[in-house]
């Protein structure tokens, strides 16, 4: 087991989620105050979360409260008394009405959740916006939409996630992920630190295709962006394509004002040059143009290249 370091051996500095020095006990005690204060910020303060324990051994599973209205406290009280040292430690992200981890007492919550197991973690669409690192290349993270869901709809999206990147199949509401800061205690591992990777607390517009609109792209209905690579697309049909859009296909980031004519002119040249609406999806799937302003909408974007390519057809 790893060697203790004493809670004043050394200062606390720097932003209380900083996960600065993951040895440092004050440090990191801090640290998982501060992140899931920050995660279940905004729920009601008459809110019940979950944490949890185990032993080691991953035996011995005890669900723990913490009350919306003090949470601080309670968080405090139970870093305090159970080490990371001597535990495996998990906590819920969604709130609940009662004092009891159930669907059925679960609240609206505005948090996407997956366990992504061994997928790549950048490779979701739309980005996690916290990605932990809860054994080698075992990672989990969190979506921080910018408004409320009820469950089925907060399950779905988490679903999809999952679904659609090669996560875990644990989208339940109830669904308990380990502590960022704590200690992966399992018998094949020599205990590694949970290792927060990567962090953006901006609230996210865009979500995942709902399960029900991603079996209507599985059945053709809507276009579908994963069936082709965007720069293959790309490089199958540059020759045909004018510089402009070449260059508007290739931005990364939003360089000009008007957005709408952007997208306009991609999907046009697109179509005029002969992609097909998959291979068009691919490229607007990618585009910052298309993601700023309608977000990673499935039904948006089949709109979009619908409505566009339709008034072509019909010009000629």
């Amino acid at each position: 087991m790893r060697k203790r370091v004493n809670d004043n051996a050394r200062p606390r500095k720097g932003h209380p989620y900083a996960f600065k020095d993951y040895d440092d006990d004050g440090n990191i005690h801090q640290s998982m105050v501060g992140f899931l204060e920050n995660i279940w910020k905004g729920a009601r303060s008459d809110s019940c979360f979950f944490l949890a324990t185990t032993n080691p051994e991953g035996y011995k599973w005890r669900d723990y409260v913490v009350h919306g209205d003090n949470i601080t406290v309670g968080l405090n009280r139970f870093f305090r008394q159970y080490s990371r040292w001597d535990h495996n430690l998990y906590f819920c992200p969604n709130p609940f009405s009662k004092d009891r981890r159930k669907k059925e007492f679960a609240r609206p919550t505005r948090l996407g959740w997956c366990d992504m197991d061994d997928s790549d973690p950048y490779a979701y669409r739309p980005e996690a916006s916290l990605v932990w690192e809860t054994s080698p290349k075992r990672y989990q993270g969190i979506w921080l939409w910018d408004g409320w869901h009820n469950v089925e709809e907060a399950e779905g999206y988490s679903r999809s996630l999952a679904n659609r990147h090669g996560g875990d199949d644990g989208w339940t509401i109830t669904k308990m992920v380990r502590v960022p800061g704590s200690v992966n205690h399992k018998p094949q591992y020599e205990e590694p630190f949970v290792q927060l990777v990567h962090r953006n607390w901006n609230r996210l517009a865009g979500r995942p295709p709902l399960p029900e609109i991603a079996n209507a792209m599985e059945a053709g209905k809507f276009v579908n962006p994963d069936v082709h690579d965007a720069k293959q697309v790309l490089d199958k049909y540059k020759s045909k394509l004018h510089a402009k859009p070449r260059s508007l296909i290739r931005h990364t980031r939003v360089m000009e004002k008007d957005r709408s004519s952007c997208i306009h002119l991609v999907i046009a040249s697109l179509h005029e040059a002969g992609a097909s609406p998959d291979e068009i999806a691919s490229i607007m799937w990618n585009s910052p143009y298309f993601t700023e302003k309608h977000g990673y909408h499935i039904d948006r974007l089949d709109g979009e290249i619908s409505r566009i390519t339709s008034k072509l057809e019909v010009s000629k």
